[in-house]
């Protein structure tokens, strides 16, 4: 990796070129047909079996899939929305969509039936916005979008991937390939609001996984293994496309069979001596609370290099109990790999230091909230912000803090902005949204942080930051505090502020999911909220709620969507029973996903 340059004010640039060695994404899997490089993907089945799969399958899938589209009237640059799950045909139609001409729309499907009148919405406003002619969908699906596919959209025809076989094309060839034009459109999780669909180009989606490659030096000979869909950026950026652009092999286990084993995937790690994970933070502490003792003794991680860390806030207790927990199996000190990124950017935006222990910086919260300013914590602080580096910017990008309307300075808490070749080339259909967010060619992450020593380190997000008598607090400190109550559910609590009119400030409120339906057992973690958050942060919450699980709104993704529930609680609509309209074919379909017998599912009620 070339040396980061590090500018007067807070400005990291990374000079190091852009060497592509491919034109668009079908180019790549021509390239490394022709080249013989190694196969590329390894499908783990249900029962965890392996289908290998070479670039001439994948050439051959997506050939198929074009024909399909073409014979059906695909136009090029038309949108085919892919709605499918982590499997051989998501490929198949990713890729044949892109060679037929048209530009794949990422969709995901229902993964929990607790929201599921969110799911509809932001689906039915993905159709509407990409103006999507085709969608390539499976059968079990079909109950539950059906009112969706009725409403206002320009679908065309509904395609179910086992119709689609091989056929006679009725035009020859297919439509050459612009690097500048929409390689797909990735719409955003949506945790501040609807999703907004990326355009992202081929040379974008090329040099971000040339910057992943440079950044964990990434070989032929690396192994990944990932548990991440393929219809979220981590999983179809981060895993697969990455690991094609090295000739890397990847292993893809479905993401169902990681949630009902989480350790399953580092026994496949072990399995196929994988090199390189990658997850969010909550997998990690996953796997380290539900490991067993014989667990422990089966797995062998000493052939990691790297497992990133990203695509939500990084714990720092995290880090240490995975680190702790899976010393034994080998696991050195310097895999842990905390990143930051985001879908505007296609995925990566900065990486540590391969082969160093990640970086932590204790800070003085009162400076850090009160003035914006990151200080060295003073010797025996009680509460100091643990600020984690998510290292430097990967090849040819730049990342730069912004403070009161120009640059800040080292250590000057702001808002952090990106250039870099990977971006968008903007919100589809959204010039307005886009131009809030990209402004003289710098992407406005609405991120929040700070710059030391050549290292950026995240601190929060500006819209969701609680202010109180003057001072900010960052809603993830207080939550991972919240959290620590034993009978709260780990992940699920959310913090935001509302206004006070009888103390003119803002009262800070938290919201909590637990399984407990015992009064006192429930005063009990109210309680312990209360007095945990006061003690890790200084502030007393001035309102803890108890909810039901699956109470708290998040994305397909699991981010939380802090503003929604800010939202519904304000508008005394927090905890909502599922329609019963909704329950037998969202039953059935999560059902199949796990298989029937290991997964039984019962109605929320208010």
């Amino acid at each position: 990796m070339a040396e980061i340059r590090q500018l007067p004010i807070a400005h990291l640039k990374n000079p190091e070129p852009l060497n592509l060695h491919c034109e668009n994404l079908i180019d790549m899997l021509e390239k490394h047909r022709a080249d013989g490089a190694r196969d590329p993907l390894t499908f783990l089945d249900r029962d965890n079996n392996p289908t290998v799969r070479s670039y001439q399958h994948l050439l051959d899938g997506a050939r198929m899939v074009a024909t399909y589209l073409k014979n059906r009237g695909l136009k090029k640059d038309e949108k085919v929305v892919v709605l499918l799950l982590t499997s051989e045909d998501f490929l198949n139609a990713f890729f044949g969509t892109i060679m037929a001409g048209g530009v794949p729309v990422a969709a995901s499907p229902p993964m929990t039936f607790g929201d599921i009148g969110k799911y509809l919405a932001n689906l039915s406003h993905i159709l509407k916005n990409s103006e999507a002619r085709y969608m390539i969908t499976f059968p079990r699906i079909r109950k539950v979008i059906g009112n969706v596919l009725a409403g206002d959209n320009q679908l065309r025809e509904l395609i179910l991937s086992k119709d689609i076989g091989p056929e006679t094309p009725r035009e020859p060839g297919f439509p050459s390939i612009d690097p500048e034009s929409p390689a797909f459109i990735q719409y955003t999780s949506g945790s501040t609001g609807m999703p907004k669909g990326a355009m992202l180009s081929h040379r974008a989606l090329l040099a971000n996984c040339h910057g992943i490659g440079r950044g964990i030096d990434i070989h032929p000979s690396d192994t990944g293994v990932s548990w991440l869909p393929l219809f979220h950026d981590m999983g179809l950026i981060g895993g697969v496309l990455a690991a094609m652009y090295s000739r890397a092999h990847l292993v893809a286990m479905l993401p169902e069979a990681f949630l009902m084993d989480p350790v399953l995937w580092l026994k496949n790690i072990t399995r196929y001596r994988g090199t390189v994970a990658v997850a969010p933070n909550f997998a990690y502490h996953l796997c380290a609370s539900r490991v067993s003792e014989s667990d422990l003794a089966s797995l062998d991680l000493s052939c990691l290099k790297v497992a990133l860390n990203g695509a939500e806030p990084v714990d720092l207790r995290t880090l240490h109990l995975f680190e702790e927990k899976f010393a034994r199996c080998g696991l050195r000190d310097t895999v842990p790999f905390p990143v930051y990124g985001m879908a505007e950017n296609c995925l990566a935006a900065t990486f540590p230091e391969l082969g160093r222990r990640y970086e932590v910086e204790p800070t003085d919260r009162a400076a850090l909230e009160g003035e914006f300013v990151a200080r060295p914590a003073r010797p025996g602080d009680p509460f100091p912000f643990q600020a984690v580096s998510v290292g430097a910017p990967l090849c040819g990008q730049e990342v730069a803090i912004k403070q009161n309307g120009g640059f800040a300075r080292e250590d000057e808490v702001g808002e952090i902005l990106v250039k870099s070749p990977s971006l968008m080339s903007g919100y589809y259909k959204n010039p307005e949204e886009t131009a809030k967010v990209i402004r003289d060619g710098w992407l406005h992450t609405g991120d929040l942080g700070f710059i030391r020593r050549g290292r950026l380190f995240i601190t929060g997000r500006a819209k969701e930051m609680i202010i109180k008598r003057g001072r900010n607090y960052y809603p993830y400190d207080i939550e991972r505090a919240a959290s620590s109550v034993e009978g709260v559910r780990k992940g699920c609590v959310a913090a935001f502020s509302i206004p006070s009119p009888s103390s003119g400030t803002e009262d800070l409120v938290i919201v909590v999911e637990t399984r407990e339906t015992d009064d006192a057992r429930k005063q009990a973690i109210v309680q312990g909220v209360s007095a945990e958050v006061l003690s890790a942060v200084g502030i007393k919450p001035d309102r803890v709620e108890l909810v039901p699980p699956r109470t708290i709104p998040k994305t397909s993704s699991g981010k939380l969507q802090r503003l929604m529930c800010r939202q519904r609680f304000l508008e005394d609509n927090l905890v909502k029973g599922l329609p019963e309209r909704w329950l037998a074919p969202v039953k059935t379909l999560l059902g199949s996903f796990i298989g029937n017998q290991r997964f039984r599912m019962r109605a929320r009620t208010p």
